[in-house]
Parts: structure tokens; C-alpha cells; sequence
């Protein structure tokens, strides 16, 4: 048997053998990333209680979601534009990309993150009407700048495909640094609050830009580039990347911000570690995605359509077959699973299962996303991504008030199959092929 799949693996075209290689490499931490930033979330639900761990979620959800809208779209251009310059060799390019990006979202990022920190008391009374929130929204308000960095750094990194240098520079590393330090609250606190868990992610999310940073300039061919800050073909496309990035990877966190309007920080905290848990369905293709992107862009730059699409469909059946067991374990387990949380969290089980199906149908559509946006027609996933988040965003505030968390997760899983349904076709019309095939 394994020497058969050996033999196949072996018999494949050169590309899609490099492809396997850096996807299983990818698979393999992602699998660290996802498994830590998991077991952050158990660790801090049960370290924390549920009332305290839904502050902390709230708080950071705000955080990550100001971080990723202060990217400007920068993510998804610097995969592209780097890509590019990879596959020319064009250091000065690759140099000039990322200067461009660091000097956009370094100043706006401090400053969102000072208003954020000024208004800290505004948002926990008027908008979440919970004033015991404003301590931990305020050392949340510090990580903003950080998280806007460390996923720049992470970006960077994987556009260049250094996939492992990629991961760490993101999640897994703020993770790592900050599950142990939460195991030993215990130790320092009778009764560990969310402004000391906040802090430590603070800490965590600072230590890692640092090393994200190192890690990019220790390249002797990788600077810091001024000469050319007018980049026409960035900045045209920048607008439409970042309303793509903010409004699909914003959702996640805004629909927990949205949550907390409504209900108490115990519901708060049952809905983010149910959506949490569910990004497991999906685990593969954020996998398959941090490795094809610069090949999307680098393939269809060079004219090579017909490998693109076999690239585009192997990838899908590849992410389809390694998430159907995870989907049948939550369709089967949900509240057992839910429970690794605390015994209190095993009524949100049958809020696991609508996300996970929303995932589901996530993942069976394939790339579409990165291929729209790698392939120049970020104009079209705009579109897509703003009426689906219009419409999820609209069906969170008319489910959550109607069935509360569960309406919530409902509203979630429907506009991200809503957007997915519309990529696919899109694709068609622009590729020609569909990506499912």
C-alpha cells in the first residue's frame, strides 16, 4: 500500500509533486496552528469560566477584527504581487511590495488602535453594555497594531513560500507563546480575570512581530525599499483587496462582536468556541490556500490556464476527502466535543453543527476566492464578498434578536455558503472551468 502511493506520488508531474511537498509541510504545522489555537481556546474557557472567557473573546474578536480591516488588502497583494516577483527573481520588486504595505499599515494601525484604546469605555457601556468589558477591550486596543503586523510578516513570508517561517510568524506563534502562560494564571490568580489573559496575549502578539520581522530581514536580499512608492498596479488593486479581506475574514469576527450586542458574555463565549471548533472542517483548505495562492498567480501570469485548472480541481478533491471525517466526527459528537470546553458548554453542540455545515460547503467549493483574486479579478470577489457579508451581517441582526446565538450561527452559515455558491460560478465565467470538477 505505501509503496504504491509512494509509486504515484513519484509518477506525478514535477509541479504537482513541489505542491504535495509544500502542502503536506503546510498541513503540518497548520495542524499545530489549528490544534494550539483550539486548546487556547479550551485552555482559556476553562482557566477563565464562562462569564470571564467571554469577555476575553469579545475582546479579542474586536482586535483581530480592527487588525485585519487596518491590512488595507495587503494580505492578498502581497501574495500576489510577491509571487510575481518570485518567479522573475526580482528582489528589488518583492522589496519595494513590502515597504509599500508596512508603511500603509504600521501608522494606521497605531492609530485605530489609539482610538480604540480612548473609546474602551464608550464600547463596553453603549455598544456592549457590559462595563465590566472595559479593561480587557482597552489592553485589547495595544494588540491591534500587532496583529495588523504579525499577519503582514506572515504574508510575506508565505508569498516568498516559506511555509514554515509563514505559520509561526502568525497564530501559531501568538499561540504558543500565550497557552502556557494562560495554564499558569492559576498559579498567580485565585480567580484569573480576562484583563490578565488580555495582557498576556499582548505580550505574546508583541514578541511576534519581532521575530516576523527577523525572520524577513534576515534575507540578504530583503530590505526596506522607498525608491518606488507609487506602484500603480498595488494601489489600483488594493482597494478592492482589502474590501475582499475585510469582508471575508472580518465576518468570523465581527459576527462574535455582533453576538455580544445581544446576549450575555456566556452565550458570547458559547458562540466563539463553537465557531472556533468548526474552523476544523475547513482546515485543509486554509491549508490548500496558503499554499496555491502565489501558484495561482504565478500560473496564470505566465498563460498556463489548463495547469491551473488541474491544480485548482486536485486541490479541492484533496481538501474534500482529508475534511469529511473531521465533518462526520461533529455531526456525530457535537455536544462531547463541545464539552472539552467545560461541562457548561455541551448545550452549544447544536450550534457546532450549523457552522460546521456552513464550513462544509466552504470547503467543497474549492479555492474560489484565491483563484479570483490571484488571476486579477478582484473586482468580481469584491462584489461577492460585500453582498455576502451585507447579507450576513443583516441576518445576524434579524436571527441573533429572533433565536439569539442559535439564530447567529445559522445567519453565519448561510452567508458563507451564499458567497462561496456565487465564486464558483464566477469562476466558470471568467476561468472556464469549473473548480469542483
Amino acid at each position: 500500500m505505501i509503496s504504491q502511493i509512494v509509486h504515484r506520488i513519484q509518477s506525478m508531474e514535477p509541479t504537482r509533486r513541489q505542491f504535495l511537498f509544500h502542502a503536506a509541510l503546510a498541513a503540518l504545522f497548520r495542524v499545530f496552528s489549528a490544534a494550539a489555537a483550539f486548546l487556547l481556546s479550551v485552555v482559556a474557557a476553562r482557566v477563565l469560566g464562562a462569564e470571564q472567557s467571554g469577555l476575553f473573546f469579545l475582546g479579542m474578536s474586536l482586535a483581530i477584527l480592527l487588525g485585519t480591516l487596518c491590512l488595507f488588502g495587503m494580505e492578498n497583494a502581497l501574495l500576489r504581487f510577491i509571487g510575481h516577483a518570485g518567479e522573475q527573481d526580482n528582489a528589488d520588486l518583492t522589496n519595494q511590495v513590502f515597504t509599500n504595505a508596512l508603511l500603509a499599515v504600521l501608522p494606521t494601525s497605531v492609530i485605530v488602535g489609539g482610538v480604540t484604546y480612548l473609546a474602551s469605555p464608550w464600547l463596553a457601556l453603549n455598544v456592549f453594555s457590559k462595563p465590566e468589558a472595559t479593561v480587557s477591550l482597552r489592553y485589547f486596543a495595544l494588540a491591534i497594531p500587532f496583529i495588523s503586523l504579525f499577519f503582514l510578516n506572515g504574508y510575506a513570508l508565505q508569498a516568498t513560500r516559506r511555509v514554515i517561517a509563514s505559520v509561526c510568524s502568525m497564530q501559531l506563534g501568538v499561540t504558543l507563546l500565550a497557552l502556557p502562560a494562560f495554564l499558569l494564571l492559576n498559579h498567580y490568580q485565585s480567580n484569573p480575570m480576562a484583563e490578565s489573559a488580555s495582557v498576556l496575549y499582548v505580550i505574546a502578539s508583541g514578541l511576534v512581530v519581532l521575530s516576523g520581522l527577523w525572520l524577513w530581514f534576515r534575507e540578504p536580499d530583503h530590505r526596506i525599499d522607498t525608491s518606488d512608492r507609487k506602484m500603480p498596479a498595488l494601489w489600483s488593486a488594493a482597494p478592492n483587496l482589502w474590501l475582499i479581506s475585510a469582508t471575508s475574514q472580518a465576518i468570523p469576527w465581527a459576527s462574535v462582536v455582533i453576538v455580544g450586542l445581544f446576549v450575555t458574555s456566556e452565550e458570547v463565549a458559547y458562540f466563539s468556541a463553537a465557531q472556533r471548533t468548526s474552523l476544523l472542517i475547513s482546515f485543509m483548505l486554509m491549508v490548500i490556500n496558503f499554499v496555491a495562492a502565489p501558484r495561482f498567480s504565478a500560473l496564470f501570469k505566465a498563460g498556463k490556464l489548463d495547469e491551473l485548472k488541474r491544480l485548482a480541481q486536485f486541490s479541492t478533491r484533496l481538501m474534500i476527502v482529508f475534511s469529511i471525517p473531521v465533518l462526520a466526527a461533529v455531526l456525530i459528537w457535537p455536544d462531547t466535543i463541545m464539552t472539552l470546553f467545560g461541562r457548561e458548554f455541551s448545550a452549544s453542540g447544536q450550534l457546532l453543527v450549523i457552522l460546521a455545515v456552513g464550513q462544509t460547503i466552504n470547503v467543497m467549493t474549492g479555492s474560489v476566492g484565491f483563484l479570483l483574486t490571484m488571476c486579477g479579478y478582484e473586482r468580481d470577489m469584491r462584489n461577492i464578498t460585500l453582498f455576502a457579508g451585507m447579507l450576513t451581517v443583516t441576518l445576524i441582526l434579524i436571527f441573533t434578536s429572533l433565536w439569539g446565538i442559535v439564530g447567529a450561527a445559522l445567519a453565519v452559515s448561510i452567508g458563507m455558503s451564499t458567497q462561496n455558491i456565487l465564486a464558483v460560478h464566477k469562476v466558470e465565467k471568467r476561468l472556464g472551468f469549473w473548480p469542483i470538477g
